[in-house]
């Protein structure tokens, strides 16, 4: 398969500096930046919710080699095997054989999650798919295929583990923290859930019936494909030892894919959101793709973006020896997925998803008219702000500091030109306007002065 003629123009002109989120004239084509970046590989996806999917390889599968990436190079697909995992455990949701607000201990059997004083705290699988259960915080760096432990091994912190013990660190609950200790737990609630090895079971439920052909969570899956699997690489192009470390840790990081199965579920996800799919319904597909803390960027199992101009969902990864991303632009129902053997890979990625969010985001925000905005609004009791009318501009003056110009996008947001701060006004029904604002991902709620106690 080869890429749209419009994705191979893209690919001449990626932008290095896509911070702005608009295109800069510092520019250069996708090899350009994988020489700087020292990326033997990239392979990459473009595909629609009517079926459509193209795909190309570019480069090679291992530094100082000569074989090339095609479209069905497989690639570790890092921290989107959560995203996988989350639509698995909601088919399992949708089939009875979990409920999303029980306690796991419920469905565990093999381990059970213990405090640091042996009591069992209760923590739900929502909070589980979503980053909310407050488990000790991991990153998992793989091992040597002959020095690997079981997934018992890992929740434990036994045996040949570089991990802590999954313990609560954090009140269940209380807030997101990113950690694949959720979904080591996640991994062998669903094994002792169903009684079934976790990647056959996900491959029953997912990979076979999305026609993700060359997926696996298994990690004998690129030994035994070697001449189609790209090799890991360190940052500067040092090859990984072995070309590829093994993950025990299955649903938090262990699946091979290549972007096109990767396109297949995000595009299925999109249309079970539309209600469309015939694997997984709307109300459990929207629950996916709905943040479960009020105003962050996480649903279950699936990173979100609603900014003006971005608005997407998927998931990103990162591995030793390799970078990866999968997303959905629900407005335009078209998905990019790309994936890179090099830890380096992720400012080239960056560039190839901005190109993405020129081309194919869309928002669905209206804007609200200033006159109708203007007054004072209040984010905590010491922290006014006021929005006027100057000179026919909308203006902010936050607390003690002077005012500024907003500047307005199309969508009906307003932009800080200054400070990462994206400025909405929403209501509902006939009640007043309140003010969003949204800095780093956060979004935080400042309601008009007159709602407030005296």
């Amino acid at each position: 398969m080869d890429l749209p003629q419009d994705w191979v123009s893209l690919l001449g002109q990626l932008d290095r500096q896509v911070s702005s989120g608009r295109l800069s004239p510092d520019t250069a084509a996708l090899p350009e930046l994988m020489s700087s970046y020292d990326v033997p590989g990239v392979s990459i996806a473009v595909g629609h919710v009517s079926g459509q999917v193209s795909a190309a390889g570019f480069g090679v599968l291992a530094g100082g080699t000569s074989t090339p990436v095609t479209a069905s190079t497989a690639f570790a697909a890092c921290s989107i095997s959560k995203h996988v995992a989350a639509f698995g455990a909601l088919l399992l949701v949708q089939a009875g054989v979990l409920d999303l607000d029980a306690d796991v201990d419920e469905y565990l059997t093999s381990w059970h999650l213990p405090d640091r004083n042996g009591r069992q705290p209760e923590v739900t699988v929502r909070q589980l798919l979503a980053h909310t259960a407050g488990l000790s915080d991991t990153w998992y760096r793989g091992y040597a295929a002959d020095r690997a432990p079981s997934l018992l091994q890992v929740l434990e912190g036994s045996g040949a583990t570089t991990t802590p013990p999954v313990r609560p660190t954090l009140l269940p609950g209380s807030r997101f923290r990113y950690s694949g200790s959720h979904y080591s737990v996640l991994q062998q609630l669903m094994v002792d859930a169903t009684g079934t090895p976790f990647e056959d079971l996900l491959r029953t439920l997912v990979l076979e019936p999305l026609a993700m052909a060359d997926s696996s969570f298994d990690q004998q899956f690129p030994h035994q494909r070697p001449d189609q699997v790209a090799r890991g690489h360190h940052g500067g192009g040092t090859r990984i030892p072995g070309g590829w470390r093994t993950q025990p840790e299955l649903a938090a990081a262990g699946l091979w894919s290549t972007p096109t199965d990767l396109l297949r579920l995000d595009l299925e996800i999109a249309r079970a959101v539309s209600g469309s799919s015939k694997l997984l319904d709307r109300d459990l597909a929207t629950q996916m793709c709905t943040p479960q803390i009020p105003g962050g960027s996480y649903g279950l199992g699936t990173e979100l973006d609603d900014r003006a101009g971005r608005r997407r969902f998927g998931h990103t990864g990162s591995n030793v020896g390799y970078t990866c991303f999968s997303y959905v632009w629900p407005n335009s129902g078209t998905a990019v997925a790309a994936m890179t053997n090099s830890e380096d890979g992720w400012e080239l990625l960056v560039s190839i998803r901005a190109a993405a969010d020129r081309r194919y985001a869309t928002t669905r925000i209206t804007a609200a008219p200033p006159a109708d905005v203007t007054g004072r609004y209040v984010l905590r009791d010491d922290y006014p702000i006021d929005i006027a009318v100057t000179d026919g501009q909308l203006t902010l003056a936050a607390s003690t500091q002077q005012p500024v110009v907003l500047l307005a996008d199309p969508d009906g947001r307003y932009r800080h030109p200054d400070l990462d701060l994206e400025v909405r006004f929403v209501r509902t029904d006939d009640q007043p306007y309140v003010l969003e604002l949204r800095q780093e991902g956060v979004t935080q709620t400042a309601r008009p002065a007159t709602e407030q106690p005296e």
